[in-house]
């Protein structure tokens, strides 16, 4: 029987540090009572199967937003004033603001969206500085101006901890590769520039695990740090293994729609392993372009094979969503014990857990 308030089984109900606090304060329930049902609550949270979804802080509030427009309009501002008058000058003048604006809002305020944006900033300025100076450039520029993103992002890491710092130094220690080969063995590297950069994708995606492993219940910042290097990865991984499939970039062209539907699958059976979309992102330009040419294959043409394209991939992507939690409940009962062992227990929907 209501009277009227909310009830105990109302979506709407729920109890806070707050409200125990406040209890033992009226004398409702005693202060052990209280320290037991918190206890209890926080023992049951954590064994709780958690929503089947990436959870990587971007935005805490919409002065996230706000803060990043001032951001935008200031760097921007710097960038225009500092090529007009000293542009050697405008990547260590951007690094610098960068770095002193995330003392503001990474150190003391804790904004996530700036605070990403600000990494970004600050290592694209320390590569950029080296770029400037370096005037005509040379064949070693894209190792310095790689040395430098990897310095850069290490230290601003090192110093504010945001998560994407770590991917910002991989993708300066993979600049740093690629300038060191340019210098080297430039024949090499334009005959085989699409291998090295899988091979270069698949020790991001290592290290990207490596930080995954570090943090199987992913209710720490390592596993925001893991995105961003699966991020890093993804692109790398999946570009160059559709060019040597026969593949470009979003267009498939003769036998290759069924070698590109078979590494869909294959990339989709590591994501659903791993639980990182990461990879299907960037394999889905691919996954259409396949789709695409079977279409036009079975006779469809003109607009219509574009729309069916379009929309098939968008219902792939949507079942995708809908069934990864039962999808990888399945899957990862074929899934050797060893590798069960280290990646994320198959989790449900917190409204289906029992």
């Amino acid at each position: 029987m209501s009277d009227g308030g909310i009830r105990p089984d109302d979506p709407a109900f729920s109890i806070g540090p707050a409200d125990l606090d406040a209890a033992v304060a009226a004398g409702v329930i005693g202060a052990e009572t209280a320290t037991a049902l918190a206890a209890f609550a926080t023992a049951r949270e954590r064994a709780l199967p958690a929503a089947d979804e990436e959870a990587v802080r971007f935005v805490t509030s919409f002065n996230d937003v706000f803060v990043t427009l001032g951001i935008a309009l200031l760097t921007g501002a710097v960038v225009v004033l500092g090529f007009q008058f000293a542009p050697i000058a405008t990547g260590p003048a951007v690094a610098v603001l960068a770095w002193g604006l995330a003392e503001i809002f990474t150190a003391r305020r804790r904004m996530a969206f700036p605070s990403i944006v600000l990494v970004a900033l600050f290592v694209a300025a320390c590569g950029g500085s080296v770029v400037t100076a370096s005037g005509d450039g040379g064949p070693f520029v894209a190792l310095g101006a790689g040395l430098a993103m990897l310095i850069g992002g290490y230290v601003h890491w090192r110093r504010f901890g945001v998560p994407i710092s770590v991917a910002a130094a991989a993708a300066g220690a993979i600049a740093m590769t690629v300038g060191l080969l340019a210098g080297v063995a430039r024949p090499f590297l334009d005959t085989y520039f699409g291998e090295i950069c899988l091979v270069l994708g698949l020790g991001v995606f290592a290290l990207a695990m490596k930080w995954d492993l570090s943090d199987r219940e992913r209710r720490t910042r390592r596993t925001d740090t893991a995105f961003w290097l699966h991020v890093l990865a993804a692109p790398l991984i999946v570009h160059p293994l559709a060019s040597l499939l026969g593949a470009g970039f979003a267009t498939v062209s003769g036998a290759a729609p069924a070698l590109i539907l078979a590494m869909f699958a294959v990339i989709a059976l590591v994501a659903i392993v791993v639980d990182r979309r990461a990879l299907l992102v960037s394999a889905l330009v691919y996954f259409g372009g396949s789709i695409l040419m079977l279409i036009r294959g079975a006779g469809w043409t003109g607009s219509i094979d574009e729309a069916l394209t379009v929309g098939l991939v968008g219902a792939v992507v949507l079942g995708l969503s809908v069934a990864w939690a039962p999808l990888r409940a399945a899957v990862l009962t074929f899934v050797p014990a060893a590798v069960r062992a280290v990646v994320p227990a198959p989790r449900v929907p917190r409204g289906q857990a029992s």
